[in-house]
């Protein structure tokens, strides 16, 4: 599943799933080091990676 990082607050970053439009909450320390917002990721397997 894809998504756009579309807000990062403090430990969270907002990302915004391409086939739903639901934007969700993420822990920092899920995601990859290296965000930013703009940032494409792929969920799979319960793990987000740069796309």
């Amino acid at each position: 599943m894809l998504c756009t990082v579309v807000d990062i607050r403090g430990d969270y970053a907002y990302v915004k799933y391409v086939d739903t439009g639901i934007v969700s909450e993420v822990a920092l320390a899920l995601l990859p080091w290296d965000i930013d917002v703009g940032d494409r990721l792929k969920f799979e397997d319960y793990s987000f990676e740069k796309v």
